[in-house]
């Protein structure tokens, strides 16, 4: 018998780990543990034959993780950091260079990845993440979940919000609103239940670093900036803990690792475990038994002994970026860094002292202890699901759009149309005119960004507005509507000026999957 009831689950999906998240029977959010009663699953997916293959098992999650060092050119991490991207980014590029899978051009210019000579987009990956957490949520259920509010980057532009859509879309679930990871956060630190207080919540995780400064006010709670760095997580840390550890290794046994993915794979996992242990210890040793293969044909056991203060010099490069991000958002709504009243850290990345450490020093006080770092997010969003279930009253989430949005019509001229750090949802319009005598079509390019010259923007696609009526030029106005959900995605709908007729609006140029593609990936 298939239930009437459609469950929602909060779910945090991470660039490393992720998270699910319920409303028990008394209405409060509880973590949903895996089939190894762990809280967290890692984001990995494996593939044992070509991904064309239906009937080769695909490994999701800790089993992924297993294989990551037998199986590295088909283990898929980080997957995240991809989203919604596109190859020709710098970013891109250079992380595509320190990953041991391949990473190569859709035919739309986006960024996808190869495995056994098959093409294969972020969203499809992240699906494979998603249905494993729902299944988790199903098994504690008992019951199908349809429906579920997934956390993304606050900094998250336009094309990522809408992968991460088409991601749920294709595991089957319906998004109910995407929540941005500082906001979920300051919901299950309990800002609601709390005192009248300004927070800034600095959410470091695998991959990405956000802050938001938020007022919380009589059951208020209002994100009033939102600053970050897609490219700034323990990702990163690793990779610098690495680089130190290899040039060591060329330099002292003349070994060059760098084109032997099993062996990076055994190095990298013994690193981000001394990463770990050094949260909580001053030292921690390294040993690896035939790590690689001497000059002289012996095999190198490798041993080192790291101290703390060594590793935190080796990553304090990576340390010091988060500063930026804090003092431009603590800029953006007109206060010091230190007219917060208290910091909440989430993402197991804030674990580590030095990092703790940074961000004190930056706001002036010592961060708030978080129980649970890794699931915050996930209890913020399953809070969510009892707000707009009516199970949690009195209570009001405003946040913000991360980027500016503009347009640049057929006359040249650019311009923006909804602010950073708008309060969404949001709508804001312009009015374009035909320049040509009976004109019957209009072009226009939507561009997200602050900059006057969109040439530094990212454009969003390119818009034919069609079958306008025959008239001298300048005498038809179209109105063009920009509109920012409450996911902060945009959409665009124009209408003629004077009528108020829906004008036909065809978008020619986009990145991301098509319509067809993803409908063709949605089971059934």
């Amino acid at each position: 018998m298939v239930s009437i009831v459609k469950r929602c689950i909060g779910i945090d999906l991470g660039t490393t780990n992720s998270c699910v998240a319920t409303i028990d029977e008394g209405g409060k959010p509880v973590i949903v543990p895996n089939a190894l009663g762990e809280s967290t699953t890692p984001s990995m997916v494996s593939f044992e034959n070509s991904p064309t293959d239906k009937e080769a098992p695909i490994h999701v999650g800790l089993s992924a993780l297993r294989r990551a060092i037998s199986n590295p050119l088909d283990t898929l991490y980080g997957v995240k950091r991809l989203i919604g991207r596109r190859f020709d980014d710098p970013e891109v590029r250079a992380l595509a260079s320190t990953l041991p899978y391949e990473v190569i051009s859709a035919a739309n210019g986006d960024a996808w990845v190869g495995v056994q000579g098959c093409r294969i987009s972020p969203p499809e990956i992240s699906a494979l993440v998603l249905s494993t957490l729902r299944s988790i949520a199903e098994e504690h259920f008992g019951d199908e979940v349809q429906e579920a509010i997934i956390t993304v980057p606050a900094h998250f532009d336009n094309a990522q919000r809408k992968a991460t859509s088409d991601a749920a879309a294709i595991a089957g679930l319906k998004v109910r609103r995407l929540l941005n990871e500082p906001t979920a956060a300051a919901l299950g630190y309990g800002a609601h239940r709390g005192q009248d207080q300004r927070l800034a919540v600095c959410d470091l995780g695998g991959g990405t670093f956000d802050v938001s400064i938020v007022n919380v006010e009589d059951g208020v709670i209002e994100v009033i900036s939102s600053q970050g760095d897609l490219f700034l997580g323990g990702d990163d840390v690793d990779r610098a803990i690495m680089e130190q550890l290899l040039m060591e290794l060329r330099e002292q046994h003349r070994l060059d690792l760098t084109s032997t993915p099993e062996a990076l794979q055994r190095l990298k996992a013994a690193v981000v475990d001394a990463k770990h242990t050094l949260s909580e210890a001053r030292r921690t040793t390294i040993d690896l038994i035939h790590l690689g293969t001497l000059s002289s044909g012996k095999a190198l056991h490798y041993k080192r002994t790291i101290e703390r203060a060594e590793m935190n010099s080796w990553i304090q490069p990576v340390i010091h970026r988060i500063d930026a991000p804090c003092l431009e958002a603590a800029a953006r709504c007109g206060i010091s860094p230190k007219d917060v009243d208290a910091i909440v850290l989430v993402g197991g990345m804030t674990r580590m002292p030095s990092i703790q450490n940074q961000i004190a020093s930056i706001f002036g006080r010592a961060p708030l202890k978080v129980v649970n770092p890794d699931e915050i997010v996930a209890i913020g969003a399953a809070t969510q699901c009892a707000i707009l279930d009516g199970l949690i009253e009195d209570t009001v989430l405003l946040d913000v759009t991360s980027r500016a949005f503009g347009f640049l019509s057929e006359n040249g001229q650019y311009q923006q149309v909804i602010p950073r750090n708008a309060t969404i949802p949001t709508r804001e319009h312009r009015i374009v005119a035909t320049n040509k005598e009976d004109q019957r079509e209009l072009y226009f390019e939507v561009y997200e960004g602050e900059s006057d010259d969109p040439g530094l923007n990212r454009q969003l696609g390119r818009f034919l507005c069609r079958d306008l009526p025959e008239a001298p030029a300048g005498e038809v106005m179209i109105l063009v509507e920009f509109t920012v959900d409450v996911d902060g995605i945009l959409h665009v709908s124009t209408s003629e000026l004077g009528t108020g007729e829906a004008r036909e609006l065809r978008l020619v140029a986009t990145a991301g999957l098509t319509r067809a593609e993803l409908a063709s990936m949605i089971p059934g």
